[in-house]
């Protein structure tokens, strides 16, 4: 596909950065949080750990339309855009998970339903934990040109002081969705559709309508950066005390759920993401961490810059390989720690992860076939250094 190469957005890898680290810090949480022995005053910094870095999926949805509708402003075809994406995000995810399938399942026997099973595992991330994340993310990529044509025809009917409202009726739309995913699973387990039964069931957590809404944000802020950004600038007096408030309050109740009759007993499942109060956190956290990016691409030392947009490039091959990479963290960790307190394992597996990650993304970005396995490639060097350097193709 022709098309005009823009001008990056610089704040974007700063943000992708910024969310990968928050889904290693969850993910390092939801391991050692639930072990045995685990003390309220370990569980209370978890708890807290959890809470600030539940940002991490909305944002990277929220990336994803930022730069889709910003570099896609102008003739889309889709072929072309499908046939990118899919080398880019569907290879290095359908590699990674047929990996996890071998780690962490029984490899499949010649009979069919087994196979089966195995196959639909393989494509829909039920490898591994983390993948259901890709699978949706694959869902807006092949519903892209449908999103692009009722966004742009929408806003093209709209005057543009009338758009912010338009996004807010959105989000007041997607908050009564919440509302109904009980009864709309009921009605579809009722129905038996294929494939589309699955979706609002089985499937319903990476059911591309659940999470829409951040992608919408993600498009009204791409399609006019200049205003998102003054937006940004100007609402602080609203979304930080409505990040900080249910902040506190999502900490509140995680931690008064502690106490049971039998004891203490660590539990996170109550800040669950399809859920009304959790989309006016995530959503308020969305322009929290934007502003953060922004502040750190203003303000921040050029090696924390350089690190952090290291970070944001490697973040597609890091995220696939973290769950793996989590368990490598958890042996060094274990000989350095293991007389330590819960939050303290938690936070070093959670930096040797992304320390590892990173390393291990960038080597095999490095490889020929590093595009196939993560994502990105990145050229070495030769005898006449060129101006050419790696970009990275997956956009998380």
């Amino acid at each position: 596909m022709a098309r005009k190469s823009k001008e990056r957005i610089p704040e974007i890898e700063l943000l992708r950065a910024i969310a990968f680290i928050g889904v290693v810090f969850q993910h390092a949480v939801a391991h050692y949080g639930y072990l045995p022995g685990v003390q309220l005053a370990d569980g209370t910094l978890l708890a807290l750990l959890v809470i600030l870095s539940k940002f991490a999926v909305p944002v990277f949805i929220f990336i994803t339309g930022m730069v889709l509708f910003y570099n896609y402003d102008g003739e889309l075809v889709y072929r072309s855009f499908l046939s990118k994406r899919l080398k880019d995000i569907g290879i290095p995810f359908l590699i990674w998970s047929l990996f996890y399938m071998v780690l962490n399942h029984a490899v499949p026997g010649a009979v069919f339903g087994e196979i089966l099973a195995a196959a639909e595992r393989l494509v829909t991330g039920k490898s591994s934990y983390h993948l259901w994340y890709v699978f949706m993310m694959i869902q807006f990529y092949l519903l892209f040109p449908l999103f692009r044509r009722i966004v742009v025809k929408g806003a093209g009917r709209l005057r543009p002081g009338a758009r912010p409202y338009a996004v807010a009726a959105a989000g007041a739309a997607y908050l009564g969705l919440m509302l109904l995913t009980g009864i709309i699973s009921g009605m579809f387990t009722k129905m038996n559709i294929p494939v589309f039964t699955p979706l609002f069931t089985t499937y319903a957590d990476r059911n591309v309508l659940y999470y829409l809404f951040y992608f919408l944000l993600g498009a009204a802020a791409g399609m006019n950066v200049p205003y998102w950004q003054r937006w940004v600038g100007r609402g602080q007096g609203i979304y930080w005390p409505v990040f900080i408030g249910m902040s506190a309050y999502f900490f509140y109740y995680l931690v008064q759920g502690f106490h049971k009759d039998d004891g203490i007993q660590i539990s996170f499942g109550g800040v669950a993401l399809l859920q009304p109060l959790m989309v006016i956190y995530l959503t308020s956290s969305i322009f929290v961490l934007y502003r953060v990016a922004t502040a750190l691409k203003a303000g921040a030392h050029p090696i924390v810059l350089r690190v952090l947009t290291g970070v944001g490039m490697l973040s597609y091959g890091a995220y696939l390989m973290h769950a793996g990479v989590l368990r490598l963290a958890y042996i060094v960790e274990g000989s350095l720690f293991a007389g330590s307190g819960a939050a303290v394992r938690t936070l070093a597996a959670a930096v040797l992860c992304l320390a590892m990650c990173c390393m291990f993304t960038w080597a095999l970005a490095r490889l020929p076939i590093g595009k196939w396995l993560v994502g990105v490639r990145i050229a070495t060097r030769t005898r006449q250094p060129s101006k050419a350097s790696g970009k990275s193709g997956a956009t998380m």
